[in-house]
């Protein structure tokens, strides 16, 4: 037991003065670049990657690790050349070469699940959702792949058909079906009693391949094909003919998720966090908006609230969390959509409709405690980049 302890105490005190000097190892230059690179290139690591790894010889340096950008990784290198390093630059560009010509994919399943590390245990992130075209980044048994949010995280290899830039062209091209009810299913026959291929949710889309009495037939990216009922999906071109964006159709739309339960992570008809349910909502107009709560709070207009909700339009987003303080910024936590009369919808527990105003029997004073400011979108759809329609957003037009 003594031995046993001693070589624990041992290792600890190893891996604290390995620590130490990693620290040391990294000259505080180099250190203050690469944060000041990451700043630029990098702010966000939900959405872009810079993660760097330094072996120093003198002025000697090897530079390793990975990025997502191009630009990034030779400004490093330059700025090390400036300091009067000579640079052996060994950092990856994704997507990985090792990944050859298929650095595409569309997810096959009705909702995939992404995780913060390649494993099962790992926590869930976000989500996507079938038909969607996603870039491909890296490999380590899972994937790591960057969603039309630009989000990125890895899913397992069930969950995506990897494609090369012709097949990803030829899927986006293709006439889609859009699951327009919450939940449904993917028939082998076009009968309501077949066997079933797949579930399907709100918002997903298949490729539109026929038509067979009551059903449409489909085929998926990896290929299976079936039927889904026409009473649950609509052509894509005829669903964006009739599709409206303004604040009645999207308010409406988010009270018909009222009860789903609350999913970290969550982003479909199965069960939403906060900010899934704000981008359920909208991606079921076709919008496309940044994954997280933080995130959204930079689109569109920011409205400071006035006492008597005045200025607040229904369809504006509502944001709540950590009031500024002299020593502390705003940190933004919850997000929910202001439906009007004082009231907004949101997901906390399930997906429910709370109240800013004390004498509304739905008052919810917890929440009116944290508000911190509201954002206006639906007037900016498609003029700022981070708030497309999905034929505007890049991943769509690959």
């Amino acid at each position: 037991m003594k031995i046993r302890i001693l070589a624990t105490l041992l290792l600890i005190c190893a891996a604290h003065t390995a620590t130490a000097q990693d620290r040391e190892v990294i000259p505080y230059d180099v250190a203050r670049m690469t944060d000041s690179l990451r700043s630029i290139y990098a702010p966000d690591s939900r959405t872009a990657i810079f993660d760097t790894e330094y072996a120093f010889a003198g002025h000697h340096v090897t530079v390793r690790g990975r990025t997502t950008s191009a630009e990034c990784r030779q400004a490093l290198y330059d700025a090390l050349g400036r300091a009067g390093y000579e640079t052996e630059g060994c950092m990856r560009l994704l997507p990985d070469a090792k990944l050859g010509t298929k650095t595409y994919a569309v997810v096959r399943l009705s909702v995939c699940n992404m995780r913060s590390a390649p494993d099962f245990s790992a926590e869930m992130v976000s989500q996507a959702l079938m038909g969607m075209p996603v870039r491909v980044l890296d490999r380590d048994g899972w994937y790591l792949i960057q969603t039309p949010d630009n989000y990125i995280a890895w899913v397992h290899p069930a969950a995506i058909e990897l494609m090369d830039a012709q097949c990803i062209h030829e899927w986006n091209a293709a006439e889609k079906l859009v699951v327009t009810s919450h939940y449904g299913f993917v028939r082998t026959e076009a009968k309501d009693n077949a066997a079933t291929v797949s579930d399907i949710v709100a918002g997903d889309r298949l490729r539109l391949t026929g038509q067979k009495g009551r059903f449409y037939a489909v085929a998926y990216p990896d290929g299976r094909t079936g039927y889904v009922p026409k009473a649950v999906a609509r052509p894509e071109t005829e669903w964006r003919k009739t599709l409206r964006r303004d604040a009645d159709a999207i308010t409406a739309t988010a009270q018909t998720l009222t009860g789903v339960p609350y999913i970290w992570a969550g982003t479909s008809s199965k069960g939403v966090d906060c900010s899934g349910f704000v981008r359920t909502v909208l991606y079921m107009h076709d919008i496309v908006i940044p994954r997280d709560a933080s995130q959204q709070a930079l689109t569109g207009e920011r409205i400071e609230i006035a006492e008597d909700l005045s200025n607040l339009d229904a369809g504006d987003l509502l944001f709540f969390g950590r009031k500024a303080t002299a020593a502390s910024r705003e940190r933004v936590v919850h997000v929910g959509i202001y439906i009007g009369g004082g009231r907004f919808i949101h997901s906390q527990g399930d997906v429910r409709t709370g109240s800013l105003d004390a004498r509304d029997e739905l008052f919810d004073s917890y929440n009116l405690s944290r508000l911190l400011f509201a954002a206006r979108i639906l007037p900016y759809i498609d003029m700022r980049p981070q708030l497309c329609t999905t034929p505007n957003n890049p991943y769509y037009r690959f």
